[in-house]
């Protein structure tokens, strides 16, 4: 006899009303078990799924781990820069602030300071050009352990562009690590290069550079900059 048999009509109801309820909970909970072990079978014969999700929502920005929405002007790959009289009419100097100066490089002579600061001439004149394949040869291979190389990016209209140097550390074996704040606005910027910013703002980044034996200098760390 099951229970609940020998009470009342409405009481014996309930009862029944309750095993039902009973029952539709354990098929539930055995369908959810079921599913998330085949959820987790199939993930680990094929661990790149976790890979590819972590991959589809990370940022596009190299200086960025959040996702922030601006609008953003429409990308053109062929972009001539020097046709548009606004930006050309901006400072597109590069300033070089070392301790207490800050000078204006307005010849584009950037060897005459230091290789650090002639590299961030390179850089940003191939930012501008939209160069994705020279610019992802600036980096080394201690940044790409964690970073990803661009695919592409329209040229950038870089301008009111200032390098802060913050350390100048040659070591014994003959290398040399700087540190630089770095600054720069983007007139018309379409997000392509940069997305964490909007246009004609800036945040200031904190670059890590390493020259080697032979004087050629790479980027090993972009961050934000912490004061």
């Amino acid at each position: 006899m099951e229970p609940g048999a020998n009470l009342p009509g409405k009481e014996q109801q309930n009862a029944a009303d309750a095993r039902a309820k009973n029952k539709k909970r354990i098929i539930i909970a055995f369908i959810v078990m079921c599913i998330l072990g085949l959820v987790s079978a199939v993930c680990l014969q094929n661990p790149q799924w976790f890979e590819l999700k972590r991959e589809m929502v990370v940022n596009t920005s190299m200086y960025s781990d959040r996702i922030i929405s601006y609008n953003f002007y429409p990308t053109d790959y062929d972009l001539d820069v020097t046709a548009d009289a606004v930006y050309m009419g901006l400072d597109r100097y590069v300033y070089f602030k070392n301790g207490n100066e800050t000078i204006a490089i307005t010849d584009g002579d950037y060897a005459a300071y230091n290789p650090a600061v002639a590299f961030f001439g390179t850089y940003f004149e191939t930012v501008i050009a939209g160069d994705a394949d020279t610019y992802n040869t600036f980096f080394s291979d201690l940044y790409y352990e964690t970073n990803k190389p661009y695919v592409q990016f329209a040229p950038q209209m870089l301008y009111d562009i200032r390098i802060e140097m913050l350390s100048n550390d040659p070591q014994n074996n003959g290398t040399v690590l700087y540190a630089f704040n770095v600054e720069y606005k983007i007139h018309r910027n379409d997000g392509t290069f940069r997305n964490d910013i909007g246009s004609d703002a800036s945040k200031k980044l904190y670059f890590e550079l390493y020259e080697d034996k032979e004087g050629v200098v790479k980027i090993d760390r972009i961050t934000y900059y912490v004061r």
